[in-house]
């Protein structure tokens, strides 16, 4: 009897030890990181083509932008941004300043409005991108944008001690005369007024994202000739290459997408439209350094229905699954509560400060967010077999 005895308590000891290293390497499997991306990043930097942390190591932030704030003001608040922190895991937020349609040239104010959220995001431990959104119209260069300078120096002198900002100097150019030629002309005036306040304090220089001609679609123009067409038949893929990128250090080149338009170069009923912006992109990101400012998991209007399939593709290349390995940094569009299938929050909730209104779009970012971030297993987004293969 004293054998049995004795034998079941090593047994059930055994059992015990089993159970806890059993417990032990689960929580160790699903431990993450809960330092706040400023932190543990600090001062971002380009390397050949990979955003990276200020040891030199691959960064891939993921987060929301903001619809125009002259509009949805309300959807932007201390406390809906530490939500967006703490509950749905973002580590940037991208600050849609439009300038024309009611923004910018017409409420100046708003320029203070982005200084609080900038704030904001800093105590918070996230990066924001500072968005000068320009849309119509799409020429950066147009007289209606010639405050561009004044706020450009405005704001890096006030942030150039602070390491959480990114400068996104024209949001999707646009039109059939805006050239890569036309922006670097643009870009040329402001980057350097950028840096100067940095200089002036001995700051690094921070990462400065540079819109791309097409609604930010044609993101390799600085090194084809001639690229500033493309828009639903036909990409020429044998443009000569050329060499006109930006002679600046911690330049990136912006990439937008919408799923349900922008794929593999066909609409649902099987009709061609676009050109295969997958292979196009694949190939892309073996070439230069890309940031996608803005993305949506629905059609390039905003609206129309959810491609949930397809965003996971994409969201796979900018993953790595691409010819540069690269991880690419995304901000989805949008944060706000439009009427439109495009925005993450449900009619109504801003106002009534309720965050959790998730929509399709929402549920569904917020699950990605989670498993980029965060390292959540979740096995609903992200498919696998929706991984793009290249041809």
């Amino acid at each position: 009897m004293r054998r049995l005895i004795f034998a079941l308590a090593m047994l059930t000891a055994t059992l015990m030890s089993c159970s806890v290293q059993t417990a032990e390497k689960k929580a160790s499997a699903v431990a993450v990181d809960t330092t706040p991306p400023l932190k543990r990043y600090g001062a971002l930097q380009v390397k050949g083509l990979q955003l990276c942390d200020k040891e030199g190591n691959p960064v891939q932030l993921a987060g929301l932008s903001t619809m125009g704030y002259q509009w949805y003001g309300q959807c932007y608040t201390k406390e809906s941004i530490t939500k967006m922190v703490k509950d749905w895991h973002i580590s940037v937020l991208r600050l849609a300043m439009y300038v024309e349609e009611g923004g910018y040239n017409y409420k100046p104010e708003i320029r203070e409005e982005m200084c609080n959220l900038i704030d904001i995001c800093e105590e918070l431990g996230i990066y924001c991108i500072m968005d000068w959104h320009i849309l119509t119209p799409g020429n950066p260069l147009d007289p209606r944008y010639s405050k561009a300078e004044d706020f450009f120096k405005y704001m890096a002198k006030r942030n150039a001690n602070k390491q959480n900002v990114l400068y996104e100097i024209c949001n999707e150019p646009n039109g059939s005369t805006v050239t890569w030629d036309t922006i670097a002309v643009y870009a040329n005036k402001i980057i350097p007024v950028i840096h100067a306040a940095y200089d002036s304090v001995g700051a690094p220089h921070p990462i400065i994202v540079v819109g791309t001609p097409q609604w930010c679609q044609l993101v390799d123009a600085p090194i084809k000739e001639g690229r500033y067409q493309g828009n639903g038949k036909d990409l020429d893929a044998y443009l000569p290459d050329r060499d006109a990128r930006l002679k600046y250090d911690n330049i990136m080149y912006a990439f937008h997408f919408y799923a349900a338009s922008h794929n593999e170069g066909f609409e649902k009923d099987g009709k061609p439209h676009y050109y295969d912006m997958y292979s196009y992109l694949y190939d892309v990101l073996g070439r230069l350094p890309v940031f996608c400012t803005e993305f949506g998991c629905v059609e390039a209007w905003g609206g129309g229905d959810e491609d949930f399939d397809r965003t996971d593709k994409w969201l796979h290349m900018l993953s790595g699954n691409n010819a540069g390995k690269q991880t690419v940094s995304f901000c989805n569009w949008s944060f706000c509560d439009k009427e439109e299938t495009a925005s993450i929050l449900q009619p109504g909730s801003c106002k009534a400060n309720e965050w959790d209104r998730r929509t399709p779009s929402g549920e569904y970012l917020k699950r990605v967010l989670s498993v980029i971030n965060w390292g959540a297993q979740d096995t609903t987004v992200l498919k696998r077999t929706n991984i793009y293969i290249k041809k």
